[in-house]
């Protein structure tokens, strides 16, 4: 921690982008050693409420790798739609979306890892007869289970096994491993796995609450919680959440600004967690600097 805040002091305020993580970190470093640009809401490009401006493929592209969606039963399918889906082109299904989008950049970008996290409100059925419909997902979930390390996998590791997509599920009743005729799916349960702070910084944009809290009870899950029970040496994904509960694109240069993000990390989310996100979420990921904040946390120190 004194390394880390030592190393936080001396850097430079603002540094020049990078072309990501794995450029700075190398291959080499355990999966909890990397910070990842994370969008909220991910799926809300075409939607009556926005919480980014693109599409998800765009947001690939532009070196977003993980993404949060929320998962509602509809019409028989499994569809991306925040709080009640409605009919029209923009509402996808899960499965549309994994075979059409992810999928394929894996293939086309061999050392790429995607990382989904899951507000899943449909019923283990209804997920189980969604991820059917994608045949190849199974071969390329990650499975903590098969990993024996006392640490998370290198993420030179998670390339060669080919496990290259995490999932995580608040719905722990739709996480494990899920089995399909066409192989095993594993979805990790959040908040086993991980830790995060509560995701608003208030319902408007005239609120900005910068405290980092536990999202969930503090006495449980404590955002400086260190181990995964069952894992030992393996720390909890730490997601900094960074957004407003109504969510104005306009406003996004502030609250994305790299000077109002470092605020939050070094006065607020640093002395709660004890450490460096691995996920920042945020709105409108395109907006102010968030990509050029996780840049600047993957040239500091590990905190361990």
């Amino acid at each position: 921690m004194k390394k880390l805040l030592f190393a936080v002091a001396t850097s430079i305020a603002t540094p020049m982008a990078l072309a990501g993580p794995t450029e700075t970190l190398g291959l080499d470093e355990p999966f909890d050693r990397y910070t990842w640009l994370t969008a909220h809401n991910a799926f809300t490009s075409n939607g009556l409420i926005r919480n980014q401006r693109t599409t998800i493929a765009q947001q690939l592209e532009a070196g977003v790798r993980a993404f949060m969606l929320d998962l509602h039963p509809f019409e028989g399918r499994v569809a991306l739609c925040h709080a009640k889906c409605t009919y029209g082109p923009g509402t996808e299904r899960f499965a549309t979306l994994l075979e059409a989008t992810i999928l394929p950049y894996l293939d086309t970008h061999p050392e790429a890892v995607i990382t989904l996290q899951l507000e899943d409100f449909s019923t283990l059925a209804q997920l189980k007869a969604e991820l059917r419909r994608v045949p190849r997902l199974g071969s390329v979930t990650f499975d903590p289970t098969t990993w024996d390390t006392e640490r998370w996998p290198t993420y030179r590791e998670l390339i060669s096994r080919g496990q290259r997509l995490l999932i995580f599920s608040l719905n722990e009743a739709n996480s494990g491993a899920i089995f399909t005729e066409h192989g095993t799916v594993h979805i990790m349960p959040t908040v086993r796995y991980t830790v995060e702070n509560y995701w608003s910084l208030g319902m408007t944009i005239l609120t900005h609450d910068r405290s980092c809290r536990s999202r969930w009870d503090a006495d449980v899950q404590p955002l400086d919680r260190t181990s995964i029970p069952g894992k030992p040496g393996w720390r909890p994904l730490f997601t900094m959440n960074h957004f407003h509960g109504l969510p104005v694109a306009h406003h996004a240069s502030h609250d994305n600004a790299f000077e109002e993000l470092r605020r939050r990390y070094l006065d607020y989310c640093l002395p709660a967690a004890k450490r460096k996100p691995n996920y920042v979420a945020v709105d409108f990921h395109d907006e102010g600097d968030a990509q050029a904040f996780v840049d600047w946390l993957n040239q500091l120190p590990d905190a361990r």
